[in-house]
């Protein structure tokens, strides 16, 4: 089984690093290699407040001094401005703060209210007012909105849109529908790829973030466990062109803050509750006048506060969701009467289980800042019906359930001078997921179409009746998912120039059970349906998918991912911003020189509200390892059973002892399709004639099968 591979997906206008040199790269990586058994993945989870101190005639003031204090945070730092008036405070986290500016001469300066949100940087130059009079304060509220140093399209969702969004069914992804770019698609399958595409990129070539830990389902693609409203700080999706430091995606980047307490108790208790009287019938059905029965419960707590003030803080919250719901499934037209006496029994409501948990500590100990959190998550669903499968006859319906436990540590080091600190970020993470999809009613048999016949002498190969299918086609799948994740990053301001640089890992462990695709053809009378119910009605031809044996269908999965990157955000001139990043990626399951991103852009701001941006780059994203299980597909004819394929898809025709002729079609990992071929030429005339086709190359570091010509022939 082969891992994640790198797919080089777009070029777009976006940071790219230019010209890097030799020995900047190898200090980068003996630096890393240094504090590589530290700890986790480290995207920006943190801002910035910048800008230049000014006397009434525009003149630069040298050696003022700037405090900056989050009284909700516990949080105090200063800063003095240099011999061009300028100041930067750097690795704060979003919240509201208060900057105060004194300097002798100068009346004293204050801000309130001054809303700094993640992955941001704020510019605010200040102009100071000459004697000794009472200090001016003003409020900040529009600076947060715009980031002139940046070339990255997105936006981010503020606390206030957060607490007045109203989410229905409390998935934190439709907060996505407030950035620019992103659609909410209703009429997909929530996590499908049409769930949530952005700039035209399917919802599972998204990267999801939470406080820097990665939370992307590397299976499936799309996001891994959910959060409650209340956990939610800040939210924010990167469109295009965003830094180095950010890969495994071509989509967007959807970076998700969690709340912390701070020096003050704040707490809340809601109770949701939801039923179908004031709702109304949108049935396709005009018979169905009222709407059908639904009944939903949330309960939800969130609290935080100080355990030692201005050091140590807790948040934690707690949400569980139960819904009962009648769906409001039509039979699709032309469904015989005796199809509907058989699913009433099945048509039964959908019942809904969510249960959420979320603890975190945070610590300031002097040049440290400390934040350890877990998260729990469990989902289960009876009844399930997507709405991809909205015509499915209720027989076919699954129960679905998913665990997620994540386990999270970050420490923030300021190192030399604060005013301008070298800024080092460690994180380490833990996520195990577990996942179960089975047939809610397997009384109802496996998947069937049944042949409907009058009596027992039509002389039809096909029932005179018609036909339609019931029961699950799909057996059981389960999946126990485990993810390591570290990171490491520097951040320094050397002049005009921003570098950072950083290493990222992800280990990804899989086991599980793939599920098997049985079909079958059942040949009966009607009244023998009715009375002897699907297994004894009548005679059966069966097609099935899946391993020959249960070890075939197991699942497997490994994969190492290791990350690079190196970026440069360079001041050229006051209100110009160039970005430059390089980013280098690899799996060891998927070894390709195509894993280097370079990445460039700018940030012009033309007016002080008007930003002007353009990015080039590659991105690339991660092969899901899902899709890699199915391989590549040739296709041969030999006269033997293939016990040797592996790791490759095939149409076989093979005759075993007993003289009959059997079609097989052998996919990768041991997954067989066998059908009669005595039940093909009767039903199709014959067998298929041979055709000519050359076989499709098989994947990278296995046997192509097609390489031994004297035992197969293409077909």
């Amino acid at each position: 089984m082969k891992g994640m591979s790198l797919i080089p997906v777009s070029k777009r206008f976006g940071r790219s690093a230019g010209n890097l040199s030799t020995s900047l790269v190898v200090c980068a990586a003996v630096w890393l290699t240094l504090i590589a058994a530290s700890v986790a993945l480290g995207q920006t989870t943190i801002s910035t407040i910048e800008g230049t101190i000014r006397d009434p005639q525009g003149s630069v003031v040298s050696g003022a001094e700037i405090a900056v204090k989050s009284a909700s945070l516990g949080i105090e730092r200063t800063a003095t401005s240099d011999a061009d008036g300028f100041y930067r405070i750097t690795a704060l986290p979003a919240g509201i703060y208060s900057i105060k500016v004194t300097h002798s001469g100068f009346a004293a300066r204050e801000f309130d209210n001054v809303e700094l949100t993640l992955n941001r940087t704020l510019t605010l130059d200040i102009p100071l007012e000459v004697g000794a009079v009472q200090g001016q304060v003003d409020v900040v509220g529009y600076a947060q909105l715009l980031n002139p140093t940046s070339s990255a399209t997105g936006a981010t969702v503020t606390p206030q849109q957060i607490k007045e969004m109203p989410t229905n069914g409390r998935n934190y992804l439709d907060l996505m529908q407030l950035v620019p770019g992103v659609v909410v698609n209703r009429q997909a399958n929530t996590g499908s790829d049409n769930s949530t595409p952005v700039l035209g990129e399917r919802a599972g070539n998204n990267n999801f973030l939470i406080d820097g830990q990665p939370n992307k389902d590397t299976v499936t693609g799309g996001a891994a466990s959910q959060f409650n409203q209340e956990t939610i700080a800040e939210f924010q999706v990167l469109t295009a062109g965003f830094r180095a430091e950010f890969g495994q995606a071509s989509g967007a980047i959807v970076n998700v803050i969690t709340r912390s307490g701070g020096n003050a108790y704040h707490g809340l208790a809601s109770i949701f509750f939801r039923n179908n009287v004031f709702d109304s019938s949108n049935s396709l059905d005009p018979t169905q006048d009222e709407a059908p029965f639904l009944q939903r419960w949330d309960y939800s707590l969130a609290g935080g506060g100080p355990i030692v003030k201005d050091k140590v803080f807790f948040f934690g919250s707690a949400e569980r969701i139960r819904e009962n719901r009648r769906l409001n499934f039509v039979f699709p037209p032309g469904t015989p009467q005796i199809a509907k006496n058989f699913e009433a029994q099945f048509d039964n409501p959908a019942r809904i289980y969510d249960t959420r948990g979320f603890f975190k500590f945070d610590e300031q100990l002097g040049a440290h800042s400390l934040s350890q959190s877990v998260s729990y998550t469990n989902g289960n669903v009876r009844e399930f019906l997507p709405l991809s499968n909205a015509t499915d006859l209720p027989s076919r319906r699954n129960d679905t359930g998913a665990r997620h436990l994540l386990f999270a540590f970050s420490d923030t080091v300021l190192l030399g001078d604060t005013g301008n600190p070298w800024v080092l970020t460690l994180r380490g993470g833990y996520r195990g997921d577990t996942s179960e999809t089975r047939p809610a009613h397997p009384e109802a048999g496996v998947g069937t179409t049944f042949q409907m016949f009058s009596s027992f002498n039509t002389g039809a190969l096909f029932g005179d009746l018609g036909s339609f299918s019931f029961g699950n086609n799909t057996s059981r799948t389960a999946l126990d998912q485990k993810y390591t994740s570290a990171s490491a990053n520097l951040n320094k301001l050397i002049g005009d120039h921003n570098i950072k640089f950083g290493w990222n890992y992800l280990k990804t462990k899989v086991d599980g059970v793939e599920s098997q695709i049985l079909n079958l053809q059942l040949f009966a009378t009607v009244p023998d349906f009715t009375t002897f119910g699907p297994f004894n009605a009548g005679f059966f031809t069966v097609t099935t998918a899946g391993g020959l044996t249960p070890e075939a269908n197991d699942i497997h999965l490994r994969n190492n991912y290791n990350a690079l990157y190196f970026q440069d955000d360079w001041k050229f001139l006051p209100n110009l911003t160039l970005n430059f990043g390089l980013r280098w990626d690899y799996d060891t399951e998927f070894k390709t020189k195509q894993n280097i991103s370079p990445r460039v852009g700018f940030a012009w701001q033309a007016a002080s509200h008007t930003i002007v941006r353009g990015h080039y780059g590659l991105f690339y994203d991660q092969f899901r390892l899902g899709l890699v299980r199915d391989g590549s597909t040739i296709a041969f004819l030999r006269d033997e059973q293939p016990d040797d394929i592996v790791g490759t898809s095939a149409l076989w025709l093979w005759t075993p002892k007993d003289g009959e002729k059997k079609y097989e079609c052998v996919f990768a990992g041991g997954k067989r399709v066998t059908l009669m071929a005595r039940f093909l030429e009767e039903i199709g005339g014959g067998a298929p004639a041979p055709a000519a086709a050359a076989p499709a190359a098989a994947p990278k570091d296995q046997k192509n099968e097609s390489e031994d010509e004297s035992e197969s022939e293409a077909t």
